[in-house]
């Protein structure tokens, strides 16, 4: 005998996109039954099912744990229990046993009803009220270069994101983004017509008519006073990558949801020059070599959590750091500011 857990639908359901292979699932040899090694692997092929359908089309699922013989476990009494429940319950609703309510009190794809129902066949039952899926991040690309507009366009929905729109020029790209209002839009600086920084003022111009956009900059080369401009005025949504971070994947689909999420992204590889030239203002001598380093994570967009991570210092640590950043370059609280920026742009401004 071997403990599994059991996800049951109605047979009629349909299997297309099945998200039982995705969560170590197998099916059964009888329609509408699937097994798994655990409860939180069955409750997410559960959710993952119902997100998945229409409204309409949705059934209920039934969810149980028990003891069931490995060779043939299609006929065993616990199964055919579970089947019933999900040929009787009420559509789009995913039941479980007490069994599987003991064994995980908070699902990671939902919470359970106050209220358990009563089944005089099946025991106590609990509903799970599943979280809908988030709705995906909206992005309009623009690059006038095809082939790497159709490969950013390709890696995005790849990632889930939803892409509204593409532009090959600047007014191609204004027009874009005003009728569709996205979510991010990811830009090069430079686009036709004028092969300048059509694209960076593009994003000025349509950052202060949809202040929610958040903005994506690319650049095949390193432009100090692109950055600043970027960063000068309203500075949350905000990021700045070479174009060649692209070929990082993880990393470039990571700055695209932090920018998309409000957060700030300058290349590391942007921040490091800018740390390495001469002429650095008084202020920024002042700070010391650790202090300089943890500066360059900010600019980076890293929380302080992710600077200790990536330092293998502790939070505290890196908390007195950044308060003797701000204490160097004069940087105060400032309710209507964000501090972390601001220290961005000071060294970004005086190059």
């Amino acid at each position: 005998m071997a403990t599994l857990a059991v996800m049951a639908w109605h047979p009629g359901d349909t299997d297309r996109d099945n998200p039982i292979d995705q969560h170590a699932g197998t099916t059964g040899r009888r329609p509408g039954v699937a097994y798994f090694p655990g409860a939180a692997d069955a409750l997410r092929a559960a959710t993952q099912w119902q997100r998945r359908d229409h409204p309409h089309t949705r059934r209920a699922i039934a969810v149980t744990v028990a003891e069931l013989d490995p060779d043939d476990p299609d006929r065993s009494a616990a199964v055919l229990a579970t089947r019933r429940l999900a040929e009787t319950g009420y559509p789009g609703t995913i039941v479980a046993t007490e069994v599987v309510r003991l064994l995980i009190p908070q699902p990671e794809t939902g919470s359970w009803a106050d209220r358990p129902m009563a089944n005089p066949n099946a025991g106590p039952l609990h509903e799970l009220l599943w979280h809908s899926a988030p709705a995906p991040i909206s992005v309009v690309v623009a690059e006038d270069a095809a082939i790497i507009r159709a490969g950013i366009v390709s890696l995005l929905r790849a990632d889930g994101m939803e892409i509204l729109g593409e532009a090959a020029d600047y007014d191609s790209l204004l027009a874009t983004v005003r009728r569709t209002g996205p979510r991010l839009l990811i830009t090069d600086i430079r686009m036709p017509p004028g092969q300048g920084d059509e694209g960076l003022r593009a994003a000025e111009i349509l950052r202060a008519e949809q202040p929610r956009l958040s903005v994506l900059v690319l650049s095949q080369h390193i432009q100090s006073s692109a950055a600043a401009l970027l960063l000068t005025g309203q500075t949350s949504g905000i990021g700045y990558l070479l174009k060649e971070r692209v070929t990082a994947l993880d990393e470039f689909l990571a700055a695209a949801r932090t920018v998309a999420d409000g957060g700030t992204v300058i290349d590391p590889l942007i921040t490091q020059e800018m740390l390495n030239r001469r002429g650095t203002i008084n202020q920024l001598q002042a700070l010391a070599d650790r202090e300089r380093d943890v500066l360059d994570l900010m600019a980076q967009g890293l929380s302080n959590t992710a600077i200790a991570e990536r330092m293998s210092l502790s939070p505290r640590t890196i908390e007195s750091h950044v308060r003797s950043i701000m204490t160097k370059l004069d940087l105060w609280e400032d309710p209507a500011g964000n501090r972390r920026v601001q220290a961005v742009i000071r060294w970004l401004d005086q190059q």
